[in-house]
């Protein structure tokens, strides 16, 4: 029996998918081991991190005795430079007589060179982020009892004190450092527009560059109207040394921008950098971040444009600049094969919204998406040009609605509630969680999971989220830690990452009719970037799933009876080779079905991520599915037929007026 394997990678996390041939159970399979082959190294079998009982030990000599009973798993073990294959491996067998089974092994994947780089004009960077995580429980309790604070471990730069530091911020840092390195030694200058800066090498690598380097430095936020400046400090510091200019924007404004523009010795521009990241220790380390490279001197120039335009409004917002921003004759650059839509703000009819909802509204397969603080909820019979892009990607799933299509597969994670959006609505009272949600948030700030339109919202509270709370262990799952405050700070959208027009977007912008028309932000589309929209698609699904797995976790020490281990016959694979759970692999093996699945909970890594493999592109043009899937498919359409009829009779309800949000970064 063949099985068929895909391999795609961000530089965060390496993503391994199979599916057996024909879509058969494998008869007594137990799980799978995935046998990683690097050049130069010994094979390596990587496992499962929970064994057939609650007492069941790892087994270093044959680790994999603890088999993976799921067909999607991550490795990371590997390094930049490494070259790698992969096999699955079926384990077959009784708990008490397990045996590898080779023969029905996949065949070794392509060789894969471990790089950053996804096409030759664009790379994508993820820091690690969530500090809700077993590797950083263990770097903790290594350090001594009780153990050092975070917040001084990430402000570490030097070794051996940096090491958590180093490994939380990922690719991001290394890669912002070598773009200021690099800019430096060519005698280059760099444009900044900053909407926060403390981090201490970022600060010094900017102080490097001296007065070639030109900062527009914002006022971060502020709330008291007698302090409206957070970056007070950094700016005296940073003054007489770079080419510092100010923008203190007034209350209901943000000055939000983070993007940084490389020119060459004759100052032209080169290349960009662009995303969610603020130039800060929490944003390279205990917020989820993303950061965008695009070496493009044409859409470097359009940046630098926007910066002196930036430059020249001072502290104001002249009408000028929002008319300039709203243009659309002159922001589309075509960069390895794809193009680019280049969108800056405040905008003066929110065209940077109307254009991402169209294609929002086109998604044929999937949507995926991070979201900080989109905004708040707008009725429905409210103008739809002041709608957060959250509204515009859940009604997709809203029975009724001119875009429903209750087939489409979403995933996503927000980092708060939203009255109406993520929550139930209770009039004028603060917005309370839905009363299907898992786990009922108690104080701080929750995270949402979506998990399409199977179930409503799944809101994490301190119950799920903060670590003196998973108060038991879980087989070998030490107790979790995390700080209160943003945990989600990337605000990307993925459209039909595996089909024939992908799409990613992200930036500074947050997603909603504030950032469009009040803030200073930037919003960068990319379509047809099939490379791209894999790692961005990867990047959202493990962050879904590590904060799933919580959320598991935590049921089981609320209630012992929910899971004891893995299951001692071969049954476990039947739910995932039919209906959802079928619907959704065959997503991630990128045969173009679209599907409304219910994921399942998968731990995240037990080691620090250090990867970073270039995704395989798949073959455009859609497969035929398999019976199985055909049958599944039909019965979800036959669901969604009886939908559109009952939403026919009946139009939604005219929702209650939302609460607002609290203000975003």
């Amino acid at each position: 029996m063949s099985i068929d394997v895909k391999v795609y990678d961000n530089g965060d996390h390496t993503a391994l998918v199979w599916l057996p041939a024909n879509l058969n159970p494998i008869k007594g399979c137990r799980g799978f081991t995935i046998r990683r082959v690097v050049q130069g190294s010994p094979d390596v079998y990587l496992h499962g991190f929970v064994g057939f009982s609650d007492d069941d030990k790892l087994d270093p000599t044959a680790p994999w005795k603890h088999p993976v009973q799921r067909f999607m798993w991550w490795d990371y073990g590997v390094k930049p430079g490494q070259v790698v294959q992969y096999s699955v491996v079926p384990v077959i067998g009784d708990q008490g007589n397990l045996q590898l089974a080779t023969d029905q092994a996949s065949e070794l994947t392509s060789p894969m060179t471990i790089t950053g780089q996804l096409t030759p004009n664009i790379s994508a960077n993820f820091n690690k982020g969530i500090v809700a995580a077993q590797w950083v429980t263990r770097v903790l309790s290594s350090l001594g009892n009780p153990p050092p604070k975070i917040a001084d471990l990430i402000a570490a730069t030097q070794p051996p004190k940096n090491a958590l530091r180093n490994e939380l911020s990922g690719l991001l840092r290394p890669q912002i450092l070598d773009m200021l390195a690099d800019v430096k030694k060519n005698n280059g200058q760099v444009y900044a527009a900053l909407y926060e800066l403390n981090d201490p090498e970022l600060k010094a690598a900017l102080k490097a560059l001296g007065k070639k380097c030109h900062l527009i430095l914002a006022n971060g936020a502020f709330s008291k109207k007698n302090d409206n400046d957070e970056n007070k400090a950094v700016r005296a510091e940073m003054r007489t040394v770079v080419d510092l200019y100010n923008r203190l924007v007034p209350q209901g404004h943000f000055a939000h921008n983070k993007f940084l523009v490389c020119c060459d010795s004759a100052g032209k521009p080169q290349r960009v950098l662009s995303g969610s990241t603020n130039w800060t220790m929490t944003g390279l380390c205990t917020q989820a971040n993303n950061g965008i490279i695009v070496s493009d001197p044409k859409l470097a120039q359009y940046f630098l444009d926007e910066w002196n335009l930036l430059k020249n409004a001072k502290n104001a917002y002249p009408p000028g600049l929002a008319k300039a921003n709203g243009e659309t004759t002159a922001n589309v650059f075509s960069v390895d094969g794809g193009t680019i839509t280049q969108w800056f703000a405040p905008t003066d009819k929110a065209q940077d919204l109307d254009y991402a909802r169209k294609l929002i509204n086109a998604a044929k397969q999937g949507i995926l998406f991070l979201f900080f603080n989109p905004g708040v909820f707008v009725a429905g019979d409210q103008p739809a040009n002041k709608w957060t892009l959250l509204q515009n990607i859940l009604f997709r799933h809203h029975a009724g609605t001119p875009n429903f299509d209750g087939q489409l597969y979403i995933r996503g994670v927000v980092n708060q509630e939203i009255a109406d959006l993520t929550t139930a609505s209770t009039g004028d009272q603060p917005a309370k969680p839905s009363p299907h949600a898992a786990l009922d948030p108690s104080a701080g700030t929750p995270v949402t999971l979506f998990n399409g339109g199977k179930q409503p919202p799944q809101h994490l509270g301190y119950e799920s989220m903060v670590p003196k709370n998973i108060k038991d262990t879980f087989h070998d799952w030490a107790t979790e830690i995390l700080g209160q405050g943003v945990h989600i700070h990337s605000k990307v959208i993925v459209l039909d990452p595996f089909g024939d027009n992908p799409v990613v977007m992200t930036g500074s912008h947050n997603l909603g009719f504030k950032a469009s028309s009040k803030n200073d932000d930037n919003l960068m589309i990319i379509e047809g970037n099939r490379p791209l929209a894999a790692a961005y698609a990867i990047n959202i699904i493990a962050i879904y799933q590590a904060y799933r797995w919580n959320t598991y976790v935590e049921a089981h020490r609320q209630d012992p009876k929910v899971w004891h281990g893995l299951i001692d016959t071969d049954g476990w694979q039947n739910d995932y080779l039919a209906g959802d759970e079928l619907a959704e692999l065959t997503f991630w093996m990128g045969s173009y079905q679209p599907a409304a699945a219910t994921a399942a909970a998968a731990p995240p890594a037990h080691v620090p991520p250090a990867t970073n493999v270039q995704p395989k592109r798949t073959k455009s043009g859609a497969k035929k599915p398999p019976a199985k899937m055909a049958a599944a498919k039909k019965k979800r359409a036959a669901k969604t037929s009886a939908a559109k009829k009952k939403a026919a009779k009946k139009r939604p309800a005219k929702a209650k007026k939302s609460n607002k949000a609290r203000k975003g970064k």
